[in-house]
């Protein structure tokens, strides 16, 4: 409430007055001297509120003086400015000023103000010493300055918002909600053209691996054929190294990068002069061909038959046999599609049908497919505007320590509710995402949103709280990644350690040596790394050996099956063994009944994460359902 004499009177929490503890003792700390004080400005005297643990301090929190008699803090209140006395004994002003007395000759102090610019009191720093105060010092100074202020608005909105009547509630939303809808738009902006910067630049880099030409250069051919009275029609054809995942993670990353050369010369060598190649990706490859008039749609098969065929051959590397598998998907200009980009895209698509079919097998586009591609592009086409139009949420799932039974952080998982689509499962979206681009932005906004949730849970609930992010591959490959998570830690005024980066052994193939920069930059900031899906791969203890993670996530699949097999629990005991011993820390992810708890607690887990201890929700739930009753505890206990 505000009395009379317009001082406002609201009293400060035990945890905010803890934190303002930390933060005295921190400016002390680092500038070095024996007294740092936040003081409460009441109608006639001043109480010092938190006052900094030193040996040599004589100020007590809840002391306090009358005012009227040359105390610094009168004049930084009443001037509203930054107050400087490097020596009161030389200082005319300042000679008989009471804090002499108690061995304090120098000061250096700001004022503090409630958001409605009332005078809340003073954040000071003290010296027993003459002391001109660096500029590092007061800049110091100023910046706890500004957190104090920004606690104490906190504060204050909540106090009025408990106390304003209906109207004035709606108001302050209204005005809230603007607020934060123009921060908010202006963030999208910002991640949107980073993120449009990064992917072309990501786009522009030429593939010198293979030395073939991008999709671009493939397109310029592809509408110099069309023009081309000879030609009847152009068949395209998407190539895909099946087993490719399977050749890095038995063979290794540099084995991997010869067989993509190696496949991308064998396809030079056989393919016609009426044949055109570029790489697509990774181990996909592109290739259209010029039919002839006389040309039939029988013979059109002949092309990816005989590459299907050939590709059953092993090829030699350094010495080595490796096998290779490959899909092909098929498409026919003009039947099929009108311009180059629509005919590849259903050509890509088609492939997917091989997979149902086994490896070695191509397969033609047809009308089934098309109504899955109008799907995908449907999906594509929304995902341009989700962020914008605020259709993403994050919800949280908790993870529970084993020895405490305290939840005591969470995974962040995204979800899309789409006004036309409905509730869109991330399996159905996030490939769409990462193959168009937009998991960029995306990324961001899960990042950001993450991380302004766990700022908010950290001050209000539990100071020692964590969440997981999961980042794409194509996140990786952004080099400016780092760089914005360890702005986005400053913004919200977080330890690196208060979020957690996860990683699938996928996104680590992809690029194995960005990976490992990227990974070794995010560790060097102190920010947690997880491998998730652990036991699911081929290189998963290389992973741990070579890259620095900090926690391991063993799969689902290994806890669904404890109680029915042997197999499983010596698995898991043994992955369990395997993580402690080498320091990691583990998370059983799809704990759903209590003999698993059981087991994977007794084994050494760290962490329970599952439907057994609840299912992913939105803030606002899990905040009611895990952290009020952590808040009332803690209350309690003070």
């Amino acid at each position: 409430m505000i009395d009379n004499d317009n001082d406002i009177r609201i009293v400060i929490p035990p945890e905010m007055l803890a934190a303002w503890q930390m933060t005295v003792d921190l400016i002390a700390k680092i500038a070095n001297i024996p007294a740092s004080l936040i003081m409460k400005r009441h109608s006639a005297e001043m109480e010092v509120l938190v006052s900094s643990d030193c040996a040599n301090n004589p100020y007590t929190a809840g002391a306090r003086d009358s005012l009227g008699h040359g105390l610094y803090c009168e004049t930084v209140i009443a001037k509203q400015a930054e107050l400087l006395v490097p020596n009161a004994l030389k200082d005319p002003q300042w000679k008989n000023n009471p804090d002499i007395a108690l061995g304090m000759i120098s000061y250096c102090g700001l004022p503090l103000n409630w958001p409605t610019g009332e005078p809340f009191g003073t954040i000071c720093m003290l010296d027993s010493k003459a002391n001109d105060y660096s500029t590092q010092q007061r800049s110091l100074l100023e910046s706890f300055r500004r957190s104090v202020e920004s606690s104490l608005e906190t504060l204050y909105q909540k106090n009025q918002l408990a106390i304003a009547n209906q109207d004035l509630e709606r108001r302050i939303a209204q005005r809230t909600q603007e607020l934060e809808l123009l921060n908010s738009n202006l963030m999208q902006e910002i991640d949107s053209r980073v993120a449009t910067e990064e992917l072309l630049e990501i786009n522009k880099r030429y593939d010198e691996l293979t030395g073939l030409p991008r999709l671009g250069q493939l397109e310029t051919t592809f509408s110099q054929l069309v023009s081309d009275d000879a030609v009847s029609g152009i068949t395209a054809l998407h190539l895909n190294l099946a087993n490719l995942k399977t050749i890095h993670d038995s063979l290794g990353f540099h084995v991997c990068e010869q067989v993509i050369k190696a496949v991308a010369e064998k396809l030079q060598a056989l393919l016609p002069s009426h044949a055109y190649l570029a790489h697509a990706s990774d181990g996909a490859f592109c290739i259209i061909v010029a039919n002839g008039k006389s040309l039939q749609l029988s013979n059109v098969a002949d092309l990816p038959a005989q590459l299907c065929h050939v590709f059953t051959q092993k090829l030699f590397i350094d010495g080595t046999s490796v096998s290779t598998a490959v899909n092909i998907g098929v498409a026919v200009y003009p039947g099929d599609a009108a311009n180059f980009i629509e005919l590849t895209r259903k050509s890509s698509a088609a492939i997917s049908h091989c997979e149902h079919n086994g490896d070695n097998n191509y397969t033609f586009f047809d009308k089934n497919i098309e109504t899955m591609l109008f799907s995908r592009l449907q999906i594509e086409s929304l995902l341009v505007d989700a962020v914008a139009n605020n259709e993403f949420v994050m919800h949280f799932q908790p993870f529970v320590d084993t020895k405490t039974q305290q939840v005591v952080g969470a995974e962040a998982l995204l979800r899309w509710n789409s006004p036309e689509l409905g509730f869109v499962p991330p399996s159905d979206f996030i490939e769409i995402a990462e193959q168009s681009g937009q998991i960029i932005e995306i990324g961001y906004f899960v990042l950001r949103k993450s991380m302004q949730q766990v700022a908010y849970w950290r001050q209000l609930y539990n100071p020692d709280f964590y969440v997981a992010i999961n980042l794409s591959p194509m996140q990786l490959k952004d080099d400016s990644l780092v760089t914005r998570i360890v702005k986005l830690l400053e913004l919200y005024q977080l330890p690196p350690q208060a979020i957690e980066i996860e990683l699938t052994e996928n996104a680590l193939v992809q690029d194995a040596g960005q990976a490992l920069q990227v990974l070794n930059e995010l560790a060097e900031v102190g920010v947690r790394l997880s491998l998730d899906d652990f036991g699911t791969g081929y290189s998963s203890l290389s992973y741990l050996q070579n890259y620095p993670f900090s926690c391991v996530k063993i799969d689902r699949s290994f806890i669904t099956n404890l109680a029915e097999s042997y197999k499983s629990r010596e698995l898991v005991h043994t992955i369990i063994s395997m993580a402690k011993n080498l320091n990691l820390s583990l998370i059983s992810e799809g704990v759903e009944t209590p003999y698993q708890a059981d087991f994977v607690a007794r084994s050494g887990a760290s962490i329970w994460q599952g439907y057994l201890y609840g299912k992913p929700t939105d803030a606002d739930n899990f905040s009611q359902r895990y952290l009020v009753s952590t808040l009332y505890a803690r209350d309690n206990l003070l």
